[in-house]
Parts: C-alpha cells; sequence; structure tokens
C-alpha cells in the first residue's frame, strides 16, 4: 500500500487525511476520530475485482461485514456488484437497509439464532453457510413448521480442513479444535452432506472453509484448497454430487507495522492464484465440474484505508523506567491492543522537531492492560498534540465498546479533500438512553 494515498504532510508540516488538515479534522468532529478513505477502499475493491477476472473469472467476491459494518460501506460494496456475508441479525438489518441483493447475502456464524433464522428467511436471504448438525436441525425444523418457506434454502457446508495458519490464536479458524465448522478428516463432512441431500427443501451448493486472519504464507490457502478438492473429487466419485461453490474464505494480511510485510497487489494476486490453480487442476484431473469460487475479503478492503486520530493528555514519567503518553482513547474504540496484543503504527500530526524519544501510548480506561502502542518512537509529544494511528479501518469500530461509559466516536470517510460522517458519535445521552 502506497502511504502517501493514505496521508501526506503539508508545507506547514501538517498530516493531511484525504487531503484535509488533521487537526480540522478533529476541530470540526471531535476527539478522538475514526477516519476512512474512500478512494483506498476503492482501490482495493478494483483490485480484486480485476484480480479474480484474471485468473478465476467464474467467481464471487463477499465482503466479510464482520471487519466493517455500515450502511455507506454496503453501498460501496454494491457499487463493484459485491456479495457479502453477515453474522448476526444487527449486520442482516444494516445490509437490509441499504436495499442489497439478498441473493447475494450468505449468512455465516456458528451459533445463529431462531430470531435471525426467522429473519434471514423473512426477507429472503437462502444462502447459509452451516457450521454445525445442531444448527441444521434448528433449520430444518423452522421450515418444515412454516409452509410459507416455498423456495429452497442453498445450504454451504463449512468444513474444517485442518490446516493450521501462522497467526495469532485467537484468528486460527480451521486448525482441528476449533469452535468452527465440520470436521473434513473424520468423516464427518462426508455424512453431513448425505444428511443434507435427503431433504427435499434444502439445495447442498457447495463447501465453505476458513482458515484464519492476518495471514502472510500462502502455503496454507494452497493446502486447506488442496484438501478440500480432494474431498469434491470423492464426492462426485462415490455419490455423484456436484460441488457449484468453493468459498475459499478471506484471511489475506495487512500491513500494521514495520514486522508486516507490506503486501504488493501482485502478492494479494498470488495468494488467490493458488487457490484458483490448485481447483484448476483438481477439475482437469477429475473431469469434475468447475465450481464458482467465492471469496471473502474484509480487512483487506478497509483496514488501511482507516487512521484514527487521538488528542494527548497527561504525560507521565517514571524516571529511568518509562514514559507514559496518555491518549483520549483507548481499549474502548481499540480492544485489538488488549485482545490480540496488536501492535501499530503511531505518528504524530505536525512535526515540530527532530526530538525523538521512546514512549507507550495508553488509553484513559481503568485498566493497566489498556495500552494503544508500547514502546513507541515518537517526536517529543506534549499534551494537546494529535496523534494518528494507522491501518484502524477494521475491527475497530465494528468491536468498540462503551467500556467505562466511554462513547464509541464517529466515523468519517473522506475523498478528495471532502469528509462526511457515515457513523455518528455517540452522546452521554446516548449511553444512557436504555437506563431504567
Amino acid at each position: 500500500m502506497d502511504k502517501n494515498l493514505i496521508y501526506t504532510f503539508d508545507k506547514d508540516n501538517e498530516m493531511l487525511l484525504g487531503g484535509i488538515k488533521a487537526s480540522e479534522l478533529i476541530k470540526k468532529y471531535g476527539s478522538p476520530l475514526y477516519t476512512l478513505n474512500e478512494q483506498v477502499i476503492r482501490n482495493r475493491c478494483e483490485l480484486f475485482k480485476n484480480i479474480l477476472k484474471e485468473v478465476y473469472p467464474n467467481s464471487i467476491i463477499s465482503y466479510a461485514s464482520k471487519a466493517f459494518c455500515c450502511k455507506a460501506i454496503y453501498e460501496i460494496m454494491k457499487n463493484y456488484d459485491f456479495a457479502c456475508d453477515v453474522v448476526s441479525g444487527g449486520e442482516i438489518a444494516t445490509v437490509l437497509k441499504t436495499k442489497f441483493d439478498t441473493s447475494k447475502v450468505y449468512f455465516h456464524g456458528n451459533n445463529k439464532t431462531e430470531k435471525e433464522i426467522n429473519l434471514a428467511l423473512k426477507n429472503n436471504i437462502f444462502n447459509f453457510i452451516v457450521d454445525n448438525e445442531d444448527e441444521l436441525e434448528t433449520l430444518e425444523e423452522i421450515i418444515s413448521k412454516n409452509k410459507k418457506w416455498e423456495n429452497k434454502i442453498n445450504i454451504i457446508v463449512r468444513i474444517n480442513p485442518g490446516v493450521e495458519a501462522h497467526t495469532h490464536e485467537y484468528v486460527q479458524t480451521s486448525k482441528t479444535d476449533s469452535k468452527f465448522g465440520i470436521n473434513l478428516e473424520s468423516g464427518e463432512a462426508e455424512k453431513f452432506i448425505l444428511k443434507i441431500k435427503e431433504n427435499k427443501k434444502l439445495n447442498f451448493l457447495g463447501l465453505h472453509f476458513h482458515i484464519g486472519s492476518q495471514i502472510f504464507d500462502k502455503e496454507p490457502f494452497k493446502l486447506a484448497t488442496h484438501k478440500t478438492m480432494l474431498f469434491i473429487a470423492k464426492l462426485k466419485k462415490n455419490y455423484n454430487i456436484d460441488v457449484n461453490i468453493i468459498n475459499a474464505g478471506g484471511g489475506y494480511g495487512v500491513w500494521y507495522n514495520n514486522s508486516d510485510a507490506d503486501l504488493t497487489d501482485n502478492d494479494y494476486k498470488d495468494f488467490i492464484k493458488v487457490i484458483a490453480d490448485e481447483i484448476s487442476s483438481c477439475v482437469k484431473k477429475n473431469k469434475l465440474k468447475e465450481p464458482t469460487l467465492v471469496i471473502e475479503p474484509g480487512r483487506t478492503l478497509v483496514a488501511e484505508a482507516g487512521v484514527t486520530l487521538y488528542t494527548v493528555g497527561n504525560i507521565k514519567e517514571i524516571k529511568g523506567v518509562r514514559k507514559y503518553v496518555s491518549l483520549d482513547g483507548g481499549m474502548f474504540e481499540n480492544p485489538r491492543v488488549s485482545l490480540y496484543q496488536s501492535v501499530y503504527t503511531p505518528i504524530k500530526a505536525k512535526k515540530e522537531t527532530n526530538e525523538i524519544e521512546t514512549v507507550t501510548l495508553v488509553g484513559k480506561c481503568c485498566e493497566s492492560g489498556d495500552k494503544i502502542i508500547n514502546n513507541a518512537s515518537l517526536e517529543k509529544l506534549k499534551k494537546g498534540d494529535i496523534v494518528a494511528v494507522l491501518t484502524t479501518g477494521a475491527y475497530h469500530y465494528s468491536m468498540a465498546s462503551n467500556y467505562n461509559r466511554n462513547p464509541v466516536p464517529p466515523v468519517v470517510l473522506l475523498n478528495n479533500k471532502k469528509a462526511r460522517i457515515i457513523v455518528k458519535g455517540q452522546t452521554y445521552e446516548d449511553l444512557l438512553r436504555y437506563d431504567l
């Protein structure tokens, strides 16, 4: 990613985001502040669309809503004719508000409630990515009791191919010991699919796997696809069952700091190509019907477009130990540091001196673990300075909370020197609204 697309500095050494001074954004919208660069998001959408067109035209790109969900982001995805996946009633409600084509909505989740299933069916969302036996039984029970579901329900089975990606333990989703998916190697997936085929109200459509997030190695994608395609060949040979869709999930890595690879457009192409090549090779070898390939980028589309702005508050120096610089955000608007030990890149939003110091940026919550960045090398800070933290477009707003009764900041979309709020910031009145 070209960082000049994310931020630049003007002649007065002030940071510009989307062509607008960071200080002006804070003045108008408050601090802390989530910002998203619309052009960066659109560039990524174009990139993935072009990659799939080249390496595997029979494909669908499905935006992974959990990365960042709001009406404005769905409007952008609609522009590119993308599908989307949802994992909750709240995400379903949001996508419906944008009049998204429901035939392009895929319902994920390991514990879909009856209320959520009914909401999906009532609104013509018929693509279910089924995660386990209990879910299938619940779905069968609901559609058997209610005769108005005349359409067949499309079932994509989430399998667990037993591939362990090299990433944080909490975002590995395909190792053998996982809450997600039907085990492939034990024979469970085979029995599960045969059961689906027995129900005339269900349409077995395909298979889904997702090996984890923030992955920089192509080999796990290749191995998971290879295992899945061998299983598809087995289904065809033994039962004459065609698999129309193979959903290979997402999880491609993005840059957060200098310990991460800064992936190029060609790197992302290589991720998709190893998947596409495995599919094509197995199809040819076993004379199979070519399946539609679905990929689910989320973080990859929005993460690097995001910059969060903070204002420096109190500064505490413990001589010979550490210097703490408190910011006006913290784990309530970015829990990823506490949850995943994520490491970010901070930048002072106005260059004033070449004096660099090592500080720990901390939040305002009443937790010792409320840290934003440990041991950050930054130009010397003083109270009132603005600090920008890069790559905050994914899993920040979507994971934010009201811990310590802090309001969640607004989200501002930037494009060509213009800014607009796409998610309002909460007020204290909002926090009290549900109290009795």
